[in-house]
């Protein structure tokens, strides 16, 4: 074969095998994420899954704008009142489509708000799988107004969820900081150290965990203690 030709054909290889760069949109003044799109309506995905609204979802959304304001003069005050409700059913239920579509309105009323990104992170985590896009979301939501205590262990635990306990394991370890009386940073973090191979330190770290939402965390100990032979 031509050696022009074996170039060229070693040369497309290279080039398809390059990863495709995510499309980013602005989100914010000043924030850009990637446009990922979700095969669900456009109420049920982070961004109204990057949907090109038409006038009337664009006069839909003002309406409702507008009516959360008369309510609550202060968009920042609605919109952490949207996030509330978001966290409210997914927590307890674990209704991720309503969850969503809270924050959705959330970023509506104001979309600087970190909450928002935590939430959304939260939900392309659980419902989608989509954890690298979660990371991003999360790492967005550290830099947005008022970010929750809760942030740092939320990443910690969806960054074990993907499998990656070093990315986890300083993530817990600042939630432990920014929260000391809660378990379930501590046992998750406790779970990061044993994956990464530290069995000695993850059993001495399963002796401090404590703290509120004990009950909740007692069979994952457990199994730890197993696996670890602690």
């Amino acid at each position: 074969m031509n050696k022009i030709v074996v170039v060229f054909i070693l040369l497309l290889g290279l080039t398809s095998a390059s990863p495709v760069q995510a499309q980013m949109v602005e989100v914010a003044p000043g924030v850009s994420v990637s446009r990922k799109v979700y095969p669900v309506p456009a109420n049920e995905a982070p961004f109204f899954n990057f949907a090109v609204k038409s006038d009337r979802m664009k006069a839909a959304d003002d309406e409702f704008v507008s009516n959360m304001l008369k309510v609550m003069p202060d968009r920042a005050a609605a919109a952490r009142r949207a996030i509330n409700a978001g966290w409210s059913a997914l927590i307890g239920p674990g209704d991720t489509t309503t969850a969503v579509k809270r924050f959705n309105q959330a970023y509506l009323l104001d979309p600087r708000e970190s909450g928002i990104y935590q939430g959304f992170a939260a939900v392309v985590a659980d419902r989608f799988k989509d954890y690298d896009f979660a990371d991003e979301l999360f790492r967005v939501a550290a830099r947005m107004n008022a970010p929750s205590t809760a942030l740092s262990a939320d990443h910690g635990r969806v960054m074990l969820m993907a499998g990656r306990p070093h990315d986890a394991k300083p993530l817990l370890e600042k939630a432990i900081r920014d929260d000391p009386d809660w378990a379930g940073p501590r046992s998750n973090l406790a779970w990061a150290t044993f994956l990464m191979g530290q069995v000695e330190e993850a059993c001495r770290l399963v002796k401090e965990v404590r703290g509120r939402n004990m009950d909740s965390v007692t069979g994952d100990l457990e199994l730890l203690k197993q696996k670890a032979h602690c």
